[in-house]
């Protein structure tokens, strides 16, 4: 066999291996995950809340308290996310695996990325409207994220909450000028394509649990 030969079977075993890791199935990244997307489903959930108190005056609407309830989620869901990192092991998954966590990185960076940009234009033209665009623009990059983990993995309970993430998103647009219908929208997606997700990926992960990730 000459060495041209060789290349080309290197070449295809490692296409064949490549291809195999994609549909094998491999759930242990399903803790960790669940853990986090839990985590931030509880956190945003009850910032959801914080609003709805806001909007009844039973929270407060400015000052120190009006800024804990809009940051105060966020700094929390990070502390906690460093801390599920820090007590897991470094999850050594199959290429899909890898290239699920890939794209829900990926999204993060881009949401820091949509802050600055539709966070500086509100600021400069004082238009609370224009910001409440950026809510809206990162539920549509999570049903991103999902729609992507459905097409490696084939799993139906992806695309719904992919689709989830898309109708929440148009939802929260269309009440845009109705704080009290944005705020449930964007309540009640993260309800029910975060932290009900969240909870049953921890729940699918636990020993016996049939995995279907």
């Amino acid at each position: 066999m000459s060495a041209a030969d060789d290349v080309k079977v290197h070449e295809a075993r490692a296409d064949l291996a490549f291809m195999r890791a994609l549909v094998e199935p491999d759930d242990r990244w399903l803790k960790q995950f669940g853990e986090t997307y839990s985590a931030a489903g509880l956190c945003y959930c009850t910032q959801m809340l914080l609003h709805a108190g806001q909007f009844f005056g039973w929270a407060p609407g400015g000052g120190i308290g009006g800024l804990a309830i809009g940051l105060g989620p966020t700094v929390v869901f990070l502390g906690l996310l460093i801390w599920i990192i820090r007590r897991n092991a470094p999850i050594r998954g199959n290429a899909t695996a890898r290239a699920i966590g890939s794209v829900f990185g990926a999204v993060g960076l881009t949401n820091f990325a949509l802050v600055m940009i539709i966070g500086s234009i509100a600021w400069r033209m004082h238009n609370l409207t224009i910001w409440l665009i950026y809510p809206c623009s990162v539920m549509v990059l999570q049903g991103m994220a999902w729609l992507v983990a459905f097409m490696l993995r084939r799993r139906g309970w992806m695309a719904v909450v992919g689709l989830g993430w898309f109708i929440t998103g148009l939802g929260m647009a269309l009440f845009i000028d109705n704080m009290a219908g944005y705020v449930a929208t964007a309540g009640a997606g993260m309800f029910l394509f975060m932290l009900l997700p969240g909870l049953w990926m921890l729940r699918r992960a636990q020993p016996g649990q049939r995995g279907v990730a």
